[in-house]
């Protein structure tokens, strides 16, 4: 098959997916059980289910492991088709690269994004492993557009637990949390799929009730943070939190205000169609947000809570 004609049977704009079961990546239980992923009998849902290895060394591990996705229990399916061969592995500095044959790209969309995230939740477990790339035939795998594809985690995944096949979608969150003095924004940049069954409004806040994964970036939520509601309605996208929102993180706390626009600015700087953001705390839109910021009202992208050195890097790129 011509490589131009393969690359646009791979993961289009919308690609059809199954929803994930669980939200973000799983790592090794303290009973040293692991998730294996499989698909149901129909072929259009992940499953999983525990096991626990026996193995001594990585290399036994990773033998253990994939043995389990090619072996299936009783009614499901492996997310491994016949015609695609597993060509081994190479442990590298940054990710853990899984190796398949050429008809790797002869997979219909739903085969392909299946295989890669049952492989990339699966082998993310193994202890030393941080990220897993996608190989083919020893080449880094390539989108539609031909860009690479970058090693993912099992949180490269975002999932809900309702539906069926579902469109399947790549972004790119502009997310700001709080700076070492809790004064001022910084940016950190994630590259996540999720199903079109969330709206993008709700990945980002839920990225930013996750915290930063960069270091010298703070959170700006602390407790049992819950999105109770989100709507969007003329470019305005209005959020309930329950009580716990109002809640301070213990550690580098960040100014109420402060942590008020690190929601505002990151959902105005990722979502291109909202202007602006309400809030409200169980139920409450004329409530203050941690006791200082008054809610009635629309909240818009303000850059001059963002730190010097952010602006500075956006202005000279």
């Amino acid at each position: 098959m011509d490589r131009g004609k393969m690359l646009r049977r791979f993961l289009p704009v919308m690609v059809m997916m199954i929803l994930l079961v669980g939200c973000g990546g799983r790592k090794q239980k303290e009973d040293n059980s692991y998730t294996v992923y499989y698909i149901n009998s129909s072929g259009t849902r992940l499953m999983e289910r525990s096991y626990t290895p026996g193995a001594q060394t990585f290399e036994e591990m990773m033998d253990e492991l994939w043995e389990q996705l090619l072996t299936p229990p009783v009614g499901y399916l492996s997310v491994v088709p016949s015609e695609v061969e597993y060509n081994g592995y190479e442990r590298g500095i940054d990710a853990l690269r899984i190796d398949f044959s050429n008809d790797y790209y002869g997979l219909s969309n739903t085969q392909e994004v299946l295989l890669r995230a049952a492989v990339v939740k699966t082998f993310s477990q193994v202890p030393g492993v941080t990220k897993v790339m996608i190989t083919v035939e020893k080449e880094q795998l390539r989108d539609l557009e031909g860009e690479l594809v970058p090693a993912m985690d099992a949180n490269s995944f975002i999932d809900t637990k309702e539906g069926g096949i579902n469109s399947y979608q790549y972004a790119t969150l502009e997310l700001y949390f709080a700076n070492e003095e809790g004064d001022k924004l910084a940016k950190e940049m994630r590259n996540l799929h999720y199903s079109s069954n969330m709206v993008l409004e709700r990945v980002v806040v839920e990225q930013l009730i996750n915290g930063p994964e960069e270091k010298g970036l703070h959170p700006i939520f602390a407790g049992d943070v819950r999105i109770q509601n989100l709507y969007i309605q003329k470019g305005v996208c209005t959020i309930t939190f329950n009580a716990a929102a109002n809640q301070q993180p213990t550690e580098n706390t960040p100014d109420p205000e402060t942590a008020l626009y690190a929601i505002v600015n990151s959902i105005c700087a990722t979502c291109d169609d909202i202007t602006g953001v309400r809030f409200e705390i169980e139920g409450d839109e004329e409530g203050k947000f941690r006791e200082d910021v008054d809610l009635g009202q629309v909240f818009e992208m303000n850059r001059d809570f963002i730190e010097t050195r952010e602006m500075q890097n956006e202005e000279e790129s």
